[in-house]
C-alpha cells in the first residue's frame, strides 16, 4: 500500500507485481528501483537477499502502536548496515584496534550499569556536562565520545512519525542511528537509548508515541532508565534539586535546562527518584520538541559536503587517511557514501 502511493499506481499494483498477475512497464521499473535504492539484479533474484533489517527489532515505547517499518527507515539501516561494514573493513586495513564494548543484560540494574559505564567508560563529570553551554553542543560532544570508543553514530532525517533512533548492535563496529527531525536534547536521550540497546546487544528501532503511560516493553524500559541515569545520575541530581520547591514540571524543566537532556527524559528521572510521579508526566504538554531549523542568516550553505559530514561523522577521516594511503578508490567513495575524496577533509 505504502508503495503504491510512493509509485502513484492504484492500489494493488505492486502486489500483483509480487505475485506475477502483472508486471511494471519499464516507466514504473525504473521509478520502483528508484524509491527503493536498489539495483535492477535484485529483481530478478530467485529469492529476496538477506537483509540487515530482519535482524533489526521494531520497539514501542510510551503509546507507540505496532506497524510495519517505513521506507525512510528501511533504507537508513540499510545505508547504515553498508556504510558500516566499509569503515569496518578499513579499520582493518589501516590497522586500527576496535575499542572493548562493554556488556550489559536487562536483568541488570539499569542504573548500576550506568553507574559503570559513566565511570569506567566514559568518564564525565556532571560539572563537565552543566559547562556543555547548550543542547547543540551537548549531543556534539556525546557523540564524539562515543564514536571514540568504536561505535559509529549516524544522523537521517527520518521523519516525525518515524522511529527516534535505531541500532545494529551484533556488526563490528556496533552502529547507532539517530533522527535529526527532533531537538538536539532528544537526540541526546535517543543516543544514550540506542547505547543501551547496543549494550545489551539488542539490536533494535525505536519508535516512541505520545502516550502517558509507562512503557511496556521491558527491553525498551530498561534501555530509557539506562539513559536517563546516565545522563542524570541519582545523587547528583538529588544535590541539584536538593534546594527547589517547584513542581514536579517545572524542576523537570530547570533541570533540563541545566543538564542539557529533554524536559520528557528530566521528568521521567524525577519519577525514577520519587520526586514526581507518572500522574505528572500524563499531565505534560503534549508537544513534539521538533527540531527548529534557523533561517538562512549567516549560517553556512548546507552543501552535498556538509551534510554528509553531518550524516556519518568522523568516520569519514578514516575514509579519507585509507584514501591518502591509497587503501580505498575514488569509486568506492562515490559508491558508499556519495561523496567525492576532496569533500572528505
Amino acid at each position: 500500500t505504502q508503495l503504491d502511493g510512493l509509485l502513484k499506481v492504484t492500489h494493488g499494483t505492486v502486489e500483483s507485481w509480487i505475485v506475477g498477475s502483472a508486471q511494471p512497464n519499464v516507466t514504473q521499473f525504473n521509478h520502483l528501483k528508484s524509491k527503493l535504492k536498489r539495483p535492477a539484479a535484485i529483481f530478478f533474484m530467485d529469492s529476496p537477499p538477506e537483509s540487515v533489517e530482519s535482524t533489526v527489532s521494531m520497539r514501542f515505547a510510551l503509546g507507540a502502536t505496532d506497524r510495519p517499518r517505513f521506507p525512510a527507515e528501511r533504507l537508513a539501516i540499510r545505508d547504515s548496515f553498508r556504510v558500516g561494514r566499509f569503515i569496518g573493513g578499513l579499520w582493518e586495513d589501516l590497522g586500527f584496534c576496535s575499542e572493548h564494548i562493554p556488556t550489559a543484560s536487562t536483568n541488570d540494574d539499569p542504573e548500576q550499569v550506568a553507574r559503570r559505564i559513566r565511570t569506567d567508560y566514559l568518564p564525565v563529570s556532571i560539572e563537565e556536562q552543566r559547562s556543555l553551554g547548550s543542547h547543540a553542543n551537548a549531543f556534539r560532544y556525546w557523540r564524539g565520545l562515543i564514536e571514540q570508543q568504536g561505535i559509529l553514530v549516524f544522523l537521517y532525517a527520518l521523519g516525525a512519525d518515524s522511529v527516534r533512533g535505531f541500532s545494529i548492535a551484533t556488526e563490528s563496529p556496533p552502529i547507532i542511528g539517530v533522527s535529526t527531525t527532533w531537538h538536539p536534547s532528544v537526540r541526546v536521550y535517543t543516543l544514550f537509548h540506542e547505547l543501551g540497546h547496543i549494550l545489551t546487544r539488542t539490536s533494535s528501532s525505536c519508535v516512541e508515541g505520545t502516550g502517558k503511560n509507562p512503557t511496556m516493553d521491558s527491553t525498551e524500559r530498561w534501555c530509557e532508565s539506562f539513559a536517563a541515569s546516565f545522563l542524570m545520575p541519582r545523587e547528583e541530581i538529588q544535590t541539584l534539586i536538593s534546594n527547589t520547591s517547584l513542581d514536579p514540571i517545572s524542576t523537570a524543566t530547570w533541570l533540563a535546562n541545566r543538564l542539557f537532556v529533554s524536559r520528557k527524559s528530566a521528568l521521567l528521572r524525577l519519577i525514577d527518584v520519587q520526586r514526581a510521579e507518572w500522574k505528572d508526566f500524563r499531565h505534560l504538554e503534549a508537544r513534539f520538541e521538533r527540531n527548529k531549523q534557523s533561517g538562512a542568516g549567516n549560517s553556512p550553505a548546507r552543501t552535498r559536503a556538509i551534510t554528509k559530514k553531518d550524516t556519518y561523522g568522523s568516520c569519514l577521516a578514516t575514509v579519507d587517511e585509507a584514501y591518502s594511503n591509497g587503501l580505498v578508490e575514488e569509486a568506492d567513495i562515490r559508491t558508499y557514501l556519495g561523496m567525492y575524496p576532496d569533500e572528505l577533509s
